[in-house]
């Protein structure tokens, strides 16, 4: 197949870290068919590099919950049943639920300033779709959390979201072009900047469930 990854020049630091991105973005993109083998020697080839750094890559998604082993050496996207769904947005409304609690608990305005530029650059965006869409949502979603200052429940959140990718693929694979309202986000931002602790947990909780219902609404 025609190369989807971009050549690696011959020193680069962070090298596991560059490709890791480049084919995190090439799944995201759609550049893999349902049940296609990522083989690492060709992903090697295609990027100019050592199969060192791209195994490295492989076994990051993969312990992120985004590939799995098929055979000796090559991978699929790992697909979510709707049992694990269920219980990621489960985890979901209990990690983020918290973070908005913390959030409105403290209303430091430097916190609520940054979530408030990341909730208003989803009406900026140039080209909506499932992708941008999808990277934005998690933007918004991560700064939220970010702002709690709780490092345990930002690495719960990344472990969590990497495997919504699997979740973000499957879902594209069934559904019509992105109907997502932005106004969502905005009348979540209310409630973190003037709500008590209590509400924002409950309308983070709702929103997360709400994501939930719309992925049951597409079979």
């Amino acid at each position: 197949m025609p190369s989807i990854f971009k050549q690696a020049p011959d020193i680069q630091p962070r090298l596991a870290e560059d490709v890791y991105d480049q084919i995190l973005s090439a799944i995201i993109d759609g550049q893999f068919a349902p049940g296609e083998r990522l083989i690492q020697e060709k992903i090697a080839t295609q990027i100019n590099i050592s199969r060192t750094p791209v195994r490295e890559a492989l076994l990051r998604l993969e312990q992120e919950g985004i590939l799995e082993l098929s055979g000796r050496k090559g991978f699929v996207i790992r697909q979510l049943s709707d049992n694990e769904v269920t219980e990621l947005y489960g985890v979901r409304e209990a990690i983020e639920g918290y973070a908005a609690f913390i959030v409105a608990g403290h209303r430091n305005p430097e916190k609520l300033a940054a979530i408030q530029a990341a909730v208003e650059a989803e009406y900026e965006l140039s080209d909506r779709n499932l992708e941008s869409e999808f990277r934005c949502n998690r933007h918004i979603h991560r700064t939220i959390v970010e702002q709690a200052d709780n490092p345990v429940l930002l690495d719960f959140f990344d472990s969590i979201w990497g495997r919504s990718v699997s979740l973000w693929l499957f879902a594209a694979t069934r559904t019509n072009p992105s109907q997502t309202d932005p106004d969502v986000h905005r009348q979540l931002l209310k409630v973190l900047q003037t709500g008590s602790p209590e509400e924002a947990r409950t309308a983070m909780a709702g929103h997360v469930r709400d994501g939930l219902s719309q992925h049951h609404k597409n079979p």
